[in-house]
C-alpha cells in the first residue's frame, strides 16, 4: 500500500516512467494543465481596454478583453483572434475565415464565417468584411449591415479611418470605389488597366498605377483621400515602375520614387554568378531605372530630381536637400547591410552636389548579439539636421545641406532621438541617457540611470532607405533604464522639465511591447512576469503605485518553490553571471545531476517564467528538467580576442568552478547543451573539454571555415558579416587562419570523450543540416557515441506543439535520463551503447 501510494505522489509529480511511451504521456499531460498569458498585448486608442491572450492546452486559446478603466471589473471573453480596435466602442476580430465584432458599450457579440479580411472605419464606428465569396459588408457597432457590395476583385485597402478603396470593372471600364457605408463613389475611371492601388502610411493619399498603351510610360495618379477624391497629380512614369511616395515633415511635401526591376531573366538551365556583383542572387532589389520627383501638394508644385544615372535618393526630411548614393557601391558583405560608400547631399534648387564621401554603420556598443547596427543617416522633425558617422563609432552632425556642423566626440552613443523642437539629440547607451544641445554644442549625461542601458520607447521613426527621422511626438520622454548585472528595470518620464518614476526598479521581466500607457502618457499597465510568477497585467498611476488588472486565473503553485540563485565569475576579461535553478523538491542531503545550456549572455533572462510550454530554448525544458530531479545551469558566454570557441570554453570552465562550490551538484553527472550559435559552442568545447558526462548540440555548426565561406539561402547574402558580428573574429579566413583553425570544432572531433546526441532539421535554411552531418561523419570515423537526429520537415527551430518539437523534447529528456542519471530503458539509446546491438 505504501508503495502504491508513492507511485500515485510522483505520479502527479510527473516522476513515474514506466516505459517510453508512457513516459511521453506523462510528459505531455502535465504539461498540458499549465497556461499562459501571451506577450502580444492589444490596447484601444486611449488605452482604455487592453486585450490580451490567454494560452491553454486543455482549452480553446482566448482573447480576454480588459476595462483597464475601471480595473479590470469588466472582462470580455472571445476566440483567439487578430484583433482591431475601433476607437473605445468595439474590437473586431479574425482568426482564420471566422469573424466576431464585440460592442464594448453593449457587451453584444457578432460572429462571421467565410471571411476573408476585416477592416475598421474609426471615424465614422463602423467596420467592414470581404467574405469568401467576394462579397464586402459594411456594419455599424450594433450589428446592423449598412451596405453590401459584390465582385469585389482584390482585397479592399482602408485608410482606417472612414473609406474603404477597391478596384471594379464596370461597363468595360476599369473602376476605383471609394466605400464607406453610405453611397459608393467612382474614384477613378478607365478602360486601361489599372495595375495596384495603395494608400501611403497616414492612409491621407491614394495612389493608382495605370498600364497604359504606350511601350515607355505608365501613368501615376494620386488622390486625396480627405476631401471627397480630389485628384491631385497625374504623372507620366517608366513602364511597369515600383512606386513609393515618402512623406516629408508629416505630408507638406513627398519624395515619389519609381523604380523599374531588373529585367534580366532566368536561364532555365544555368545561373550565372558574378565576382564584381554586389547583389549576389539579390536582383530582385536590382533596379534598371530609376526617377524621382518632389512634390508638394498644397502647392501643386512638382519637380524632377535629377541625381547621377543609377544613384538612390533618399530623404533628409527635408523638401530641398536629399541624400543620393550608388546603392551598394563597394559592398562585399563584410556588414550585413551595404554601407553608403560615394554618399551626396543634393541641393534641388541649386541643383549641385556636396560630397560626404564614405559613411560607415554604427554598431550599438552596449548590445551582444546580435551586435546590431544603426542606419547611417537619421534626420531631425524640422529637416535641419541629420547624423551620420565616418568611422562607425562616433556621430557628425551634419547641417541639412551636408556641411559638418560638429563632431560628437565620445563612443557608445546609440538610436539618436532628435527632440520635437530641434534642439537636442537625445541618445540611448549602455550608460545613461546621453542629451546633445546643438545650439550650445555641448553633450551631459540626464543622470537617470548611470551605468544602465537606456532606451527611448515613445520616439517616432520613419524610414527611407538608408535614411531615418528620428523624434519625439512630444516634449515628454518616456525612458526604460535596465541594470543589466542585477538584471532590474525601471522607467522614467521627463515631463514639465522633471523626471518622474513611471515604474519602479522591478526584478521582474517586462516582456516585449507589453508597457502600454495613453496618449497623454497618465495611465500605465504593464505585463510582467518572472521565473516564479506566471505573466500579469497590472496598472500604475504616475505615483508608481501598481494594482493587479488581470492575472487570467493561472495558478501555478509549483512556481513558487522554484528557487533561483546568480553565479558572478569573470571570463575573457569581462564580469559575467550564470543563473542556477534548483531541483523542484531539492533535498540538501542529496546530490543531483546538472544540465548546462549556453548560447551567448543569458543573465538577462533570469526573469524568464518557466512555463513547461516554454518554446524557447528549442530543445530544452527548463521547468521539466527541475520537476525530474535536475540542477539546471545558464552561464553567459562571451567573445574575447581569441574567438568564439576558445572565449566559450573559457567561460563554461570558469562558470563551472563557481557553481560547483555547491556541494549537492553531482560533478560526474554534468551535461552540456546548446542550440544554433549555442551549437557551435557546445560542439567546440565536446572537443576540447573532458568535464561533461554528456552533450546534446542542435543546428551548430561545425566547420567555421566552410561557413565563413557559405552563402546563406534564409538571408540570400554570403555569410562574411556573420564572422563580423556574430561570432566577433572581426577578419578573414585567411587574414587570421590560425584563429580561425584553433576556433573550428570539427579539426579537433577525434578529441570528443563523451556521448554526444545531435539534432537539425533538413529544412533548415539558416545553419545547413549537413554542418551537424559533417560532425556526425567525423565523431563515426573515430568511433565516438554519437546519434544524429535528421527531422525531414524541420527548420531550424521547431515551432511548440509539431511533430519535431514533441519527438526532439523527448529525446532530449531520454538522453538526460540515461547519461545523467542511469535509466536504462530506453532501446533507442541501448543500441548505440551496446556495440552489437545493430
Amino acid at each position: 500500500m505504501i508503495q502504491n501510494l508513492l507511485k500515485l505522489i510522483l505520479l502527479q509529480m510527473g516522476l513515474v516512467l514506466v516505459s517510453a511511451k508512457n513516459q511521453e504521456d506523462t510528459i505531455n499531460s502535465w504539461r498540458a494543465k499549465f497556461a499562459s498569458l501571451s506577450n502580444l498585448v492589444y490596447q484601444s486608442k486611449d488605452a482604455n481596454w487592453i486585450a490580451i491572450k490567454k494560452i491553454s492546452k486543455l482549452s480553446t486559446d482566448s482573447i480576454f478583453v480588459i476595462n483597464a478603466k475601471n480595473h479590470g471589473k469588466t472582462v470580455h471573453r472571445i476566440m483567439n483572434a487578430q484583433l482591431l480596435f475601433l476607437n473605445e466602442e468595439g474590437v473586431l476580430g479574425q482568426n482564420e475565415q471566422k469573424a466576431l465584432f464585440l460592442n464594448l458599450t453593449t457587451g453584444d457579440t457578432f460572429h462571421f464565417n467565410n471571411v476573408i479580411k476585416t477592416y475598421i472605419l474609426e471615424d465614422l464606428s463602423r467596420y467592414a468584411l470581404l467574405f469568401k465569396d467576394r462579397r464586402l459588408k459594411i456594419y455599424n457597432s450594433s450589428g446592423k449591415m449598412l451596405l453590401e457590395i459584390t465582385d469585389v476583385e482584390d482585397l479592399p485597402l482602408s485608410d482606417s479611418r472612414n473609406t474603404l478603396f477597391f478596384k471594379n470593372q464596370k461597363d468595360g471600364k476599369n473602376q476605383v470605389i471609394a466605400a464607406n457605408g453610405g453611397q459608393n463613389k467612382v474614384v477613378y475611371s478607365t478602360e486601361n488597366k489599372i495595375r495596384k492601388i495603395q494608400l501611403i502610411s497616414s492612409g491621407k493619399q491614394l495612389i493608382i498605377t495605370e498600364a497604359t498603351t504606350s511601350k515607355e510610360q505608365d501613368r501615376l495618379i494620386i488622390f486625396d483621400t480627405q476631401s471627397s477624391g480630389k485628384k491631385l497629380l497625374d504623372l507620366d512614369i517608366p513602364k511597369k515602375s515600383i512606386v513609393k511616395l515618402s512623406e516629408i515633415q508629416d505630408g507638406e511635401s513627398f519624395l515619389i520614387g519609381a523604380r523599374v526591376e531588373s529585367d534580366e531573366s532566368n536561364d532555365p538551365l544555368v545561373e550565372v554568378w558574378y565576382g564584381n556583383d554586389s547583389y549576389v542572387n539579390e536582383h530582385f532589389m536590382r533596379f534598371n531605372e530609376q526617377k524621382f520627383w518632389l512634390w508638394k501638394p498644397k502647392s501643386s508644385k512638382l519637380q524632377a530630381i535629377e541625381v547621377p544615372k543609377n544613384n538612390e535618393v533618399s530623404s533628409l526630411n527635408n523638401d530641398r536637400y536629399f541624400m543620393t548614393y550608388p546603392p551598394r557601391k563597394g559592398h562585399n558583405f563584410i556588414t550585413s547591410e551595404p554601407e553608403l560608400n560615394e554618399a551626396k547631399v543634393y541641393d534641388l534648387k541649386l541643383n549641385t552636389l556636396n560630397d560626404l564621401g564614405n559613411l560607415k554603420l554604427v554598431k550599438r556598443i552596449g548590445k551582444e548579439w546580435p551586435l546590431l547596427l544603426n542606419h547611417e543617416i537619421f534626420c531631425s522633425a524640422d529637416g535641419k539636421w541629420f547624423l551620420a558617422s565616418k568611422d562607425g563609432v562616433k556621430w557628425i552632425l551634419y547641417n541639412c545641406n551636408g556641411k559638418i556642423e560638429y563632431l560628437i566626440d565620445k563612443t557608445g552613443l546609440e538610436q539618436p532621438v532628435f527632440s520635437k523642437n530641434g534642439y537636442y539629440i537625445y541618445f540611448e547607451s549602455g550608460d545613461d541617457l546621453w542629451i546633445f544641445n546643438i545650439k550650445q554644442k555641448i553633450l551631459t549625461a540626464a543622470g537617470i540611470g548611470k551605468e544602465k542601458m537606456t532606451k527611448i520607447t515613445n520616439y517616432v521613426s520613419i524610414r527611407n532607405k538608408h535614411t531615418m527621422a528620428s523624434f519625439l511626438p512630444t516634449d515628454c520622454i518616456l525612458v526604460e533604464t535596465l541594470d543589466r548585472d542585477q538584471n532590474v528595470i525601471s522607467y522614467k518620464l521627463f515631463d514639465s522639465g522633471k523626471w518622474k518614476q513611471i515604474i519602479p526598479p522591478t526584478e521582474n521581466r517586462l516582456t516585449n511591447n507589453s508597457l502600454i500607457y495613453n496618449p497623454d502618457m497618465t495611465s500605465f499597465y504593464t505585463l510582467e512576469e518572472n521565473y516564479n510568477l506566471p505573466p500579469t497585467l497590472y496598472s500604475y498611476d504616475t505615483r508608481g503605485q501598481k494594482l493587479t488588472l488581470f492575472d487570467g486565473n493561472i495558478r501555478d503553485n509549483g512556481a513558487k518553490r522554484i528557487r533561483q540563485e546568480i553565479y558572478s565569475y569573470s571570463a575573457v576579461g569581462k564580469n559575467l553571471n550564470g543563473i542556477l535553478y534548483y531541483p523542484t523538491n531539492f533535498n540538501s542531503k542529496k546530490k543531483y545531476p546538472m544540465v548546462v545550456r549556453i548560447y551567448d549572455m543569458q543573465r538577462h533572462i533570469s526573469n524568464d517564467y518557466l512555463s513547461p510550454n516554454k518554446m524557447m530554448p528549442e530543445g530544452f525544458q527548463i521547468r521539466t528538467l527541475l520537476e525530474r530531479g535536475y540542477f539546471v545551469y545558464l552561464p553567459d558566454t562571451t567573445v574575447g580576442e581569441n574567438g568564439p570557441g576558445i572565449s566559450a570554453l573559457e567561460c563554461v570552465h570558469n562558470a563551472l568552478d563557481v557553481v560547483l562550490k555547491n556541494p549537492n551538484i553531482d560533478q560526474s553527472k554534468i551535461g552540456l547543451c546548446g542550440q544554433s550559435y549555442g551549437g557551435y559552442k557546445t560542439n567546440f568545447i565536446a572537443t576540447h573539454s573532458n568535464r561533461f558526462a554528456a552533450f546534446i548540440s542542435g543546428a551548430g555548426i561545425s566547420d567555421n571555415i566552410r561557413d565563413f565561406y557559405s552563402y546563406n539561402y534564409a538571408w540570400n547574402k554570403p555569410l562574411y558579416f556573420i564572422y563580423n558580428t556574430v561570432y566577433q573574429m572581426n577578419t578573414t579566413v585567411s587574414a587570421d587562419m590560425e584563429r580561425y583553425i584553433k576556433n573550428n570544432p570539427i579539426l579537433n572531433v577525434e578529441k570528443v570523450n563523451a556521448p554526444i546526441l545531435l539534432w537539425a532539421g533538413k529544412n533548415d535554411r539558416i545553419v545547413p543540416w549537413d554542418q551537424t552531418m559533417e560532425f556526425y561523419i567525423g565523431l563515426r570515423r573515430y568511433n565516438k557515441d554519437v546519434i544524429a537526429l535528421f527531422y525531414k520537415n524541420g527548420n531550424h527551430s521547431f515551432m511548440n506543439e509539431t511533430p519535431e518539437e514533441i519527438d526532439a523534447s523527448t529525446k532530449v529528456l531520454n538522453w538526460w535520463d540515461y547519461f545523467l542519471k542511469g535509466k536504462q530503458d530506453l532501446p533507442w539509446i541501448v543500441k548505440l551503447m551496446k556495440k552489437d546491438a545493430l
